[in-house]
């Protein structure tokens, strides 16, 4: 039997259930996968939401890493017994699955389980971010709203180490202490003067602005990216903001954001390579991560709910 944490209707984070399913034999074009480390997003709590409508009921989570057990009909690529991972593929939150071939991406032998899933999803967002979304160039100023959440950490670390000069806001005096290492200039996001205290930094406006915040920090943001610059939309932790389209138009300003599979999925294997190399190579720093048994994963759905969890949340089958 295998752990599976399903749910059948939408809401809150108790709505997510513990159950026991028998994994049967994989289809053609499936594999059986025994799962050694499972991924938490923030797209998960979406999905349980019905903010991203699934079918229900329905296996939360779409990230997961672990080894090959068995192989249905017209698999060529693969064996049981190797090491795979996968994103955005929707039923990860389980000891056990079957999931489609096509979905899965061989793992390098020296990183483990857990540390593919620390760093897949999100380093591919992360490298959507300073790729796809926007194309950073060496000098500019970025500002990371947000940057003591799991990809909002990356985002900023990464851009430092490619020469942007990179602000990052967090929600608390211990958070902000955390994120100081990797950015230029550390603030609070919850000052009444944060805009102004950007402005100090940037008088002319920062060039791209990564919003994980939302609804708190929309108007700050706003405000300080130059005429011409960039806001990518990234997540809403605190809500849906309110956005003046027609005002930041005015001023040239592009709001962009959506799946960042448009950007990583035709470039996977250069986007993946370009993640695990600078993970292995140190850019991302020491990653916070806070591990829970799987079937604890409705507790972690309520630590995000709560923001008492920053860095990365991996579930162990």
């Amino acid at each position: 039997m295998s752990t599976t944490i399903r749910f059948h209707k939408y809401g809150g984070p108790d709505v997510l259930q513990v159950e026991d399913d028998r994994v049967g034999e994989p289809g053609p074009g499936q594999v059986r996968l025994r799962q050694e480390a499972v991924g938490v997003n923030f797209i998960d709590t979406a999905f349980r939401q019905g903010i991203f409508p699934a079918p229900l009921p329905s296996v939360a989570g779409v990230e997961g890493a672990g080894v090959v057990d068995a192989i249905g009909p017209g698999v060529k690529n693969l064996r049981v017994g190797d090491r795979v991972a996968y994103f955005l593929a929707p039923g990860s939150y389980a000891a056990e699955r079957l999931i489609d071939a096509s979905a899965l991406l061989k793992t390098p032998d020296d990183l483990s389980s857990e540390e593919v899933v620390t760093v897949l999803t999100k380093g591919l967002t992360a490298w959507a971010g300073l790729n796809g979304f926007h194309q950073l160039k060496r000098g500019e100023i970025v500002l990371v709203q947000g940057a003591s959440s799991s990809v909002g950490t990356l985002i900023a670390r990464w851009a430092k180490a490619l020469g942007a000069i990179v602000i990052g806001t967090a929600g608390s005096e211990a958070k902000r202490e955390a994120i100081a290492t990797g950015v230029d200039h550390a603030l609070l996001s919850g000052d009444a003067d944060l805009a102004e205290q950007i402005h100090c930094l940037a008088p002319q406006g920062v060039d791209v602005v990564y919003e994980f915040v939302g609804k708190a920090t929309f108007a700050a943001t706003a405000a300080v990216v130059r005429d011409g610059g960039k806001i990518v939309t990234i997540g809403a932790a605190s809500g849906q903001p309110a956005v003046d389209q027609a005002g930041l138009a005015a001023r040239g300003v592009r709001v962009v954001g959506g799946p960042m599979a448009q950007y990583a999925q035709p470039s996977i294997e250069k986007a993946t390579v370009a993640v695990f190399d600078a993970y292995r190579q140190g850019v991302f720093g020491d990653i916070d991560v806070t591990r829970y048994p799987l079937a604890q994963a409705a507790q972690a759905h309520h630590d995000i709910a709560e923001r008492r969890k920053s860095g990365t949340i991996v579930l162990i089958p």
